[in-house]
């Protein structure tokens, strides 16, 4: 499967947010959109996940209209973690990642993909969420994501919004981890960073949006290169390294 946004604008009164966005997400491909504060890369996801409808263009999911699909089967289809997750009721973290598995018919959501999550991220299951730092709330909300697309294949996407902010170096090494291991069973995957070494390992894509637009797109060896980032961050790099992983350092211009 793959899901798609076609020639996607999108306004507020007279401010323009994005301007003429073509996006493909492909089953087992892992798309990654870098871009400064205010890119636009947030309000994009939230279009292809169905929370903000495009003032124009269109959004497919495997050719289909995602009106034409019931809520039921999108929440089957997508996993989708935003920005901000606001959750204000005393859940434990194994009810809010079980969350995660309501659109499977899982009456109380507490089945083995559940206790599995728990078990490899090493989640306290008892505790209140309310009572958790903002990186273990951040983890869990994560498993939840992750319980709606466990197994799935490629008959799913992750559309994920700064997955790694507040998570300490251990967590975001697993989170990688789990994102190249369900990459691999052939899901489609979004996620938007500030990272630009982390999205140059994980990404098989990567686009470049600064005010709305794409500024440039393609592999990492493609889509990194000094210009592409000089415009789209609208400040000199330096290029500290080379090889596999790239290290980069910016200095505003004086």
């Amino acid at each position: 499967m793959n899901l798609s946004a076609r020639n996607i604008s999108f306004a507020i009164k007279d401010l323009t947010i994005l301007r003429d966005i073509d996006l493909e997400i492909q089953g087992g491909k892992t798309t990654v959109l870098l871009g400064p504060n205010g890119a636009g890369k947030s309000t994009l996801m939230k279009i292809l996940s169905g929370y903000l409808k495009a003032t124009s263009g269109e959004v497919m999911i495997d050719g289909c209209h995602p009106e034409k699909i019931s809520l039921k089967a999108r929440a089957r289809m997508l996993g989708v973690l935003t920005q901000r997750s606001s959750l204000e009721f005393p859940f434990t973290a194994r009810e809010v990642i079980a969350m995660g598995r309501m659109p499977f018919g899982v009456s109380d959501g507490v089945d083995e993909v559940t206790q599995e999550l728990l078990s490899m991220f090493g989640v306290a299951a008892d505790q209140s969420y309310l009572t958790m730092s903002g990186g273990e709330q951040q983890l869990v909300q994560l498993c939840r994501v992750f319980a709606q697309v466990w197994g799935r294949g490629s008959e799913a996407f992750l559309l994920l919004d700064e997955p790694m902010t507040a998570l300490d170096l251990r967590h975001q090494s697993k989170i990688a981890s789990t994102l190249k291991k369900l990459s691999s069973q052939g899901l489609g995957q979004l996620v938007v960073m500030h990272d630009i070494n982390l999205a140059a390992e994980l990404a098989d894509e990567i686009v470049l949006m600064s005010h709305g637009k794409v500024v440039a797109k393609g592999s990492a060896a493609e889509a990194l290169q000094v210009d592409h980032l000089e415009r789209t961050f609208d400040t000199v790099i330096n290029q500290l390294g080379g090889g596999r992983e790239r290290y980069f350092r910016a200095e505003l211009e004086k």
